[in-house]
Order: structure tokens, then C-alpha cells, then sequence
């Protein structure tokens, strides 16, 4: 009968541990000197192409409320970000399938670890992979709750996307925030809170979503880029009335990874401020939590909240779009969805290369099946000693 119980316990404590992790497991929490084994991310990088518009440094200018003849148009709450962060084709790819491109890039990234387990790989190549689940998945959950225009309660709500369950890795259900928080911070945060820029929540109060996936080989440098980005634009500080610093709510999500986190806040964005503004941030005698900015990045969506008077209207962005991607247009620019752009075009370009994609190629796989037969080997070698002794 103990015996029994006791494997009662133990099944339920391992159902538990399958569930969610407490604290990280050793897949998870080791890893390799070994910089040879990298991931191929040339689907992901294809798909953000396409699909993401780089909107540039913020100039920290504000969108100023116009009047036209018969028409009044009221100041937005959000004047001072609003035409800040990288836009999203949302409801462009929220209308074709290239949405199922999001669907299977994460799955493949799930199972990276059945072919080579995440302790194999270097620090940056880990981090590279989890901020990329972790920004797929993103993607892939506000594509499935679109449209949404304002992701404070999807994000935050009872039922919020970040609790939900629904990533599994090397055995482990996790979710979004278990990928930021449990794993990203804890594991490489508490010396280097640069992290926290990597991870994108579909608002423009986030930060930016890049138009390419993040590489092991440049992800600190990707992440100082959007650092800088974010910190020196109006959705990441401001200064305000008698040198009162304001800066993003976001940084509330990143408690965990100071100390004293006023102070240390303070200094990290000193560090990476620029202009006047690192002096204003040192000498500002009021520090407050108070920037938000929950509207979606939605390329058109967000653009019709606030009408299309701007040098940022659709059609303009819709040709940045064709510069960068050599995506057809027609020769109006107008748009209903998406419009203008050829979605057959699109499907066909990138569903292509998101189909069975491999994440290693050939050498790197064969690196692999040289490491696992290394590790059978010195799994082996062990065994054999263990029985040596006991005899």
C-alpha cells in the first residue's frame, strides 16, 4: 500500500512539473561553450520582412491634433506615441494565410530541442531562440484575437494570452510569461536587463518589433538597437514639468530585474539615453511610472484611428512597404485590408520557404549527430565505471 502512494506521488508531482516549471530545469538552466551549433531562423527572417515596416528612430515629435473645414478632430491621449514603433501588417495577414506561416515556425521552434537538447547550445543561441519563440507566439496569439485595438485586457485581463499554457518545450508546458520571466530573466537578466527589449507585446508601448528574428551570433547587439530605440523615444521616457521623469509602464514588468529598481531603473536609462536627455534623466527630481500606449501596431488599423493627415499615411507606408519587400502594389495605393498588395503573391513567396523547414542545415546537423554520438559514448565510458567499481 505504500508503495502504491508513493507512486501516486511521484506521478503527480511529475504531472505537476510537466504542467509548469517552478524554477528552471536543467534543459533549461545549463549551457555549452560550444558555438558551432547554430539555429536557422530564414523562415522567420522571410516571414517579418514582409510583414513588418521599420518606422526608424523616434525624432520625439507629436502628432498635433488638425482642424479642417467642417471638421474638428480631437487630441488623442496618445499624441506623443503614436507615430512611434514598427508596424505590423495585421489585418493584412489576419486575411490570408500567410498567418499560418506564424502557426508553423513556432511549432517548429518547439521541437528544436527533439533534435538537439537547448543545453547543447551557447548562452546567445539560447536567448536568440527564446526571445524568437517567444515573439512568434506572440504574433500567432494577437493574429488569432484580431482585430483588437487596444491590448491592455488581452494582455492583462483574467484570461490574459501571457498565463496561457499552450507552448511546449522539451516536455514542459510553458507560457509567454513563463519564457520572459522564468526563464529569459532569471537566466540571463539579472546581469544584463538589456533583454528585456526583445520581448514585443503587439502595443506600441512595447518595445519594437524587429523585421528580422534574432541571431545568437548579433542578439545582443539586436537588443541594444531596440534598447536604444525605446529609451530614447517618447513611449520610453519623457521628461515633463520642472524635471519630472516619466517613463514607460512597461519597465514595471521588469522589476524583477534590479535591485532597487527606482535607482538602478535611473541609471539603466541614463546609460542609454542620449542628447541633453542623460543629463535631464541624472539631475530629474521626480521619477514616474506613467507612459502607456495600448493601441495594436496595426499598420491600417492604427492609422484610421487617428485619420491619414500624416506623412505616415497607408499609402506612404505601403511604398516603404514595396521598397523593402518588392511586394505589387497597384498604382492608386488604396487599401481595404490589405489591399493593395498582391496576398496570392505573398502566400506563395513565403509559404514556400515556411513549409518543413529545417532549422540546422546539413553541416550543422552533422555537428549534431557528431555531439550526440560523443555523448553516448561518454554516457557509456561511465556506465562501465560505475560497474567497475561496484565490482
Amino acid at each position: 500500500m505504500f508503495k502504491q502512494l508513493l507512486l501516486i506521488a511521484f506521478t503527480f508531482c511529475s504531472l505537476s512539473s510537466y504542467a509548469k516549471i517552478n524554477e528552471l530545469p536543467e534543459e533549461f538552466s545549463d549551457f555549452s561553450l560550444n558555438r558551432d551549433i547554430k539555429i536557422s531562423y530564414e523562415d522567420l527572417d522571410n516571414l517579418l520582412e514582409i510583414t513588418v515596416l521599420d518606422m526608424g528612430r523616434s525624432d520625439r515629435s507629436s502628432r498635433k491634433s488638425k482642424s479642417s473645414i467642417g471638421t474638428r478632430m480631437k487630441s488623442h491621449k496618445n499624441n506623443d506615441t503614436a507615430l512611434e514603433a514598427n508596424r505590423f501588417l495585421f489585418e493584412a495577414v489576419t486575411k490570408s494565410e500567410i498567418k499560418d506561416g506564424f502557426h508553423k515556425i513556432r511549432v517548429s521552434l518547439e521541437k528544436v530541442p527533439d533534435e538537439i537538447s537547448l543545453n547543447e547550445l551557447s548562452l546567445d543561441e539560447q536567448l536568440a531562440y527564446w526571445l524568437n519563440l517567444y515573439n512568434t507566439a506572440m504574433i500567432e496569439k494577437l493574429i488569432e484575437h484580431y482585430p483588437v485595438r487596444d491590448t491592455e485586457d488581452l494582455l492583462f485581463d483574467d484570461d490574459s494570452i501571457l498565463d496561457e499554457e499552450f507552448l511546449t518545450v522539451a516536455g514542459y508546458k510553458l507560457s509567454l510569461n513563463d519564457i520572459q520571466h522564468k526563464i529569459v530573466f532569471e537566466k540571463f537578466g539579472k546581469k544584463k536587463p538589456i533583454v528585456m527589449y526583445g520581448f514585443y507585446q503587439g502595443n506600441i508601448g512595447s518595445p519594437n518589433l524587429r523585421n528580422e528574428a534574432y541571431k545568437g551570433s548579433k542578439v545582443y547587439h539586436q537588443l541594444v538597437e531596440n534598447g536604444e530605440e525605446f529609451v530614447n523615444s517618447n513611449r520610453g521616457m519623457q521628461i515633463k514639468r520642472k524635471n519630472r521623469l516619466y517613463v514607460s509602464k512597461y519597465y514595471e514588468q521588469t522589476e524583477s530585474l534590479f535591485t532597487d529598481f527606482e535607482t538602478e531603473l535611473r541609471e539603466h536609462l541614463e546609460d542609454y539615453a542620449e542628447g541633453q536627455m542623460k543629463s535631464d534623466v541624472k539631475y530629474a527630481k521626480r521619477f514616474k511610472i506613467d507612459i502607456e500606449n495600448w493601441n495594436i501596431t496595426d499598420l491600417f488599423g492604427t492609422e484610421r484611428s487617428f485619420g491619414a493627415s500624416a506623412s505616415t499615411n497607408p499609402a506612404a507606408m505601403l511604398n516603404a512597404v514595396v521598397s523593402n519587400s518588392d511586394i505589387p502594389v497597384s498604382a492608386d495605393g488604396s487599401s481595404s485590408g490589405m489591399g493593395a498588395v498582391n496576398v496570392n503573391f505573398i502566400n506563395d513567396s513565403i509559404m514556400m520557404r515556411t513549409m518543413d523547414f529545417g532549422r540546422f542545415s546539413p553541416e550543422m546537423l552533422e555537428k549534431i549527430k557528431k555531439l550526440n554520438l560523443k555523448r553516448q559514448d561518454n554516457s557509456g565510458s561511465v556506465e562501465i565505471k560505475d560497474l567497475d567499481s561496484n565490482n
